[in-house]
């Protein structure tokens, strides 16, 4: 199933993105028999979902193009993976690590599909990272390799944008990677048993149409299931949880010279069985007041 989010008059909806990728079901939000949110979905587990299905004849439809759509969860957290792919343009070659290398992205500091990215006003060099993401489902601690592809719901999109100049300040480069509105996670989640083998689709990333990322999932350093168990070692992973797995070569910084994101840019990352999250890219208004919450 591929599954979203979205908003009508001012009720936040769960939604099943049909085969055309044009039509979308709905339950009626008053029926609390029914998943209300992927979240609810994840927890009540598969019978939620055999009732999506079974319900499918009488379920509400919609227009995608009609629909106000969110980002698909409000991950409870996200575990990042930094230089997971070989890089491309750059001097060195990259190995495999012997530990990938995390960090951590705070929820609030990333925007749904067709929302605005934001240069910030402090720096020029936001930078553009397509990855794949994995969506926990079942919680877990002391992860075996062999089990960990079994935690995952389904599989997204998301843009880890970060500003380069920020993090080369220090050797702790977590900040450039949480600028408001820098990062984009959707515009959906494709469960497990569709999206199939991760390690047989591709990433690839367009601005204005140009692409600058291109690889198969199958390169990355670090696979999945060893970075969900090396997780696991520490913490325990919940349901909600996201893990964005790392990004190929072909970012900006890479580039001789280097190119960042510009206001008036469309920045897409597509992977194959999930789709396309797009984002255009403004500069960020100098007037604190204009990003004030507008709830």
């Amino acid at each position: 199933m591929k599954l979203l989010t979205f908003r009508l008059k001012g009720v936040d909806r769960l939604g099943w993105l049909l085969d055309d990728e044009q039509t979308v079901l709905s339950s009626d939000p008053k029926d609390m028999n029914m998943p209300q949110s992927i979240m609810d979905l994840i927890k009540r587990g598969p019978y939620a979902r055999n009732q999506l299905t079974s319900s499918k004849s009488t379920l509400e439809s919609f227009k995608l193009d009609d629909l106000k759509i969110l980002e698909p969860i409000m991950p409870s957290g996200i575990f990042c993976v930094d230089a997971n792919y070989p890089r491309s343009g750059a001097a060195e070659t990259r190995e495999r690590p012997e530990y990938p290398s995390l960090f951590w992205r705070l929820p609030r500091n990333h925007v749904a599909h067709d929302q605005p990215l934001m240069v910030p006003t402090s720096s020029n060099t936001l930078d553009w990272a397509g990855e794949l993401v994995a969506v926990i489902g079942k919680r877990g601690r002391h992860i075996e390799t062999e089990h960990a592809l079994h935690h995952i719901f389904g599989y997204s999109i998301y843009n880890q944008g970060s500003v380069r100049e920020y993090q080369s300040h220090t050797s702790q480069f977590g900040l450039g990677n949480n600028f408001h509105a820098s990062g984009a996670f959707g515009p959906v989640i494709v469960t497990t048993d569709e999206f199939g083998d991760p390690y047989q689709h591709k990433i690839q990333t367009h601005i204005n149409g140009e692409q600058v990322q291109n690889a198969a999932i199958s390169s990355m350093l670090c696979r999945i299931e060893e970075i969900i168990s090396y997780i696991s070692s520490s913490t325990e992973l919940q349901p909600g949880d996201i893990l964005c797995t790392g990004t190929p070569g072909g970012v900006g910084v890479d580039m001789k010279p280097s190119r960042y994101l510009k206001d008036g840019e469309t920045i897409e990352v597509g992977i194959s069985g999930i789709g396309t999250l797009s984002n255009p890219v403004e500069a960020e208004p100098t007037d604190l007041n204009a990003v004030a919450c507008s709830c």
